[in-house]
């Protein structure tokens, strides 16, 4: 199976070209401007490198978040133009389900991913070794400060803490790699070869609003 990756939840536009779970080629490019100005060409390149015509991609994943709301958007608006230009099915892969993915089966323990998710919190999730790596937490967003007790609290040991928003919580890495400390598109383009479209869908998972506030205006006055 040939399969396309889309990863675009952080400050990084990722891009991987997988076949039967190996990875043939992949490519990333900051996002500055957050749009998809550079993510088009960044696949048209990989593919031509590859030696690959869009018409043999069999399947197509996403990265659905958390993390930028932008980047998710821009991300999953892409994807679903191809996969309803090429007639192939699109997974959504969430943003922690792919670090997750991304620690070696020889692990043994859950894996719990941390994003800084920045107003002094963390995306936090957990799910299980290897293929598939099921989710045991659903993300949410918690106190960095609160992290460490609510997750030891709620979840069955043995854990592996990975990702990049350790720090914030005072917890050390059980497990340290650029597939784990950061959700990569090799890693989101595996499940997507694993994971059934129909029941991942590529649904946005915000976690929490945008932190946008509506300005007060006051009181509408009625005329007389």
């Amino acid at each position: 199976m040939r399969v396309l990756a889309i990863e675009t939840s952080t400050s990084q536009a990722g891009v991987a070209l997988i076949e039967d779970g190996q990875l043939v080629l992949e490519r990333a490019s900051a996002r500055p401007k957050q749009s998809a100005e550079r993510l088009l060409p960044l696949i048209a390149e990989v593919l031509a490198e590859a030696g690959w015509q869009a018409s043999t991609l069999h399947r197509l994943g996403v990265s659905i978040g958390p993390g930028s709301f932008t980047g998710l958007r821009v991300g999953i608006a892409c994807a679903q133009g191809l996969s309803l230009g090429l007639g192939i099915p699109l997974v959504g892969v969430t943003s922690l389900q792919a670090m997750a993915r991304g620690v070696p089966e020889s692990i043994p323990g859950l894996r719990v991913p941390l994003l800084d998710a920045r107003r002094a919190e963390v995306f936090a999730g957990a799910y299980d070794a290897g293929p598939r790596a099921a989710e045991r937490l659903a993300p949410l967003a918690v106190a960095a400060e609160l992290a460490r007790d609510r997750l030891l609290a709620q979840l069955p040991a043995p854990l592996v803490f990975i990702g990049s928003g350790l720090g914030l919580c005072g917890i050390a890495p059980d497990f340290s790699g650029p597939k784990a400390d950061e959700p990569s598109a090799f890693a989101v383009g595996l499940l997507a070869e694993e994971l059934d479209p129909r029941e991942h869908p590529p649904v946005p998972v915000y976690v929490r609003d945008a932190g946008a506030t509506l300005p007060d205006l006051g009181t509408p006055t009625v005329a007389e």
